[in-house]
């Protein structure tokens, strides 16, 4: 492993973290203005403000450190001078992707540092330039996401990445709502829907004509099509698994993504859709149950006999400190945690309840870069040209568009 270089901002009582993290295979280097910090910081893997000398504070350097392109996703650990929530948020939502509170202990101080720069080069290893796997139709990506643990932001997930991949391919992007519950996409993304795939289900017509089934869809402002999920809980509200494959198969047709929110219920119908998926996306928190809902979810897949793609795992931080390391989620699945989701309580309440997802109302904050990193492992950085000039002129037509 190569050497990680560790920039910290701090005076001379900073020194005992200097000492603590110094070791043969890493190197720290402290420097006291902010100046230079954003000078050296694109040459280190972890940046660390400890003492922010005045006017500026550890909030005002976070977003410094973000505004430039080439630190946006450089890991930033903030000593904080408390454990106070409203701080951690402040410093969250500036830029920070971890907080410790004073006093700081040595040994958590290197396994945060430890953490970070694992999660970093992790991260760059994954990061493609181009769609990163073939597709089982050329041209065309069927992305479920889903937890066997309801509560742990299946949606916030699906509805974000959603609307990251949509900003790659313009109107090129489709989500279907195949929660078993009442459906939320549309909360989330703020729009009203006058059918859903529960009448939709009921017109074998539609299910194979994609101009009648877009008569089913909702637009959204940014050009995200939204397939709505049934207004009832009732189970015989939700289309039969052959219907709901028949619909993926004719959507599939026309976009080049379809995005599954899968919700938590694995029933035939969410199956059928993950045997069909290009990518299977698994939201988990870092505790227990939702490991446990996990491991029984693979073994009743693995029972039944059902093929899937290797999931990518995506860990959602739901509390504010840390229940489970990434090595312990990591031991537990015995697979690599793709991309954190950080801590954000308030952005993510905001979020739902003005209809605003987190990727369009905070663009640059952590929770949404760490959202956009996924649509990036998914389909790359920008499409590519050819195939997307033989988009337009189809989804012109779905769209009414000369």
């Amino acid at each position: 492993m190569s050497e990680i270089k560790v920039l910290l901002l701090g005076d001379a009582s900073s020194e005992h973290m200097v000492s603590a993290l110094d070791r043969e295979d890493r190197k720290v280097t402290r420097v006291a203005d902010p100046d230079e910090l954003l000078r050296l910081a694109p040459a280190h893997q972890v940046v660390i403000l400890d003492i922010v000398p005045p006017p500026r504070t550890a909030v005002s350097v976070s977003r410094e450190l973000r505004s430039v392109p080439e630190l946006a996703d450089r890991p930033i650990l903030v000593i904080a001078a408390s454990d106070d929530v409203e701080e951690r948020i402040r410093l969250l939502e500036a830029g920070a992707d971890d907080v410790i509170g004073r006093p700081v202990d040595a040994r958590e101080l290197e396994a945060r540092v430890e953490a970070l720069d694992l999660r970093y080069r992790h991260s760059t290893e994954l990061r493609p330039d181009i769609v990163m796997s073939p597709t089982k139709r050329e041209g065309h990506r069927l992305v479920v996401v889903l937890s066997p643990k309801g509560g742990v932001g299946t949606t916030t997930v699906a509805v974000n990445l959603a609307l990251a991949i949509n900003n790659r391919l313009p109107q090129g992007v489709a989500i279907m709502d195949l929660d078993s519950g009442v459906g939320h996409v549309t909360t989330h993304l703020n729009v009203r829907a006058r059918q859903t795939i529960t009448e939709l289900g009921h017109d074998p017509q539609a299910q194979t004509d994609m101009d009648l089934l877009r008569t089913y869809l909702v637009p959204h402002q940014s050009g995200l099509q939204v397939l709505a999920g049934p207004l009832t809980p009732a189970l015989e509200s939700l289309p039969s698994a052959d219907i709901v494959t028949t619909l993926l198969e004719t959507m599939l047709l026309v976009f080049p993504v379809v995005v599954v929110d899968g919700g938590s219920v694995v029933d035939d119908r969410l199956v059928g859709a993950l045997e069909r998926a290009d990518d299977v996306i698994i939201v988990v928190s870092p505790d227990f149950p939702a490991l446990k809902s996990v491991h029984a979810m693979f073994d009743y897949l693995r029972e039944r006999g059902a093929t899937i793609p290797e999931p990518t795992i995506v860990l959602n931080e739901l509390f504010a400190r840390e229940m489970l390391t990434i090595a312990d989620i990591e031991g537990a699945l015995l697979k690599k945690v793709a991309v954190r989701i950080p801590y954000d309580p308030e952005l993510y309440l905001r979020a739902v309840n003005e209809g605003t997802p987190v990727l369009a109302a905070q663009p640059a904050s952590p929770p949404a870069r760490r959202i956009d990193q996924l649509a990036t492992l998914l389909v790359g950085v920008d499409a590519p040209e050819a195939p997307l000039s033989r988009r337009r002129g189809v989804l012109g037509a779905l769209l009414g568009r000369s």
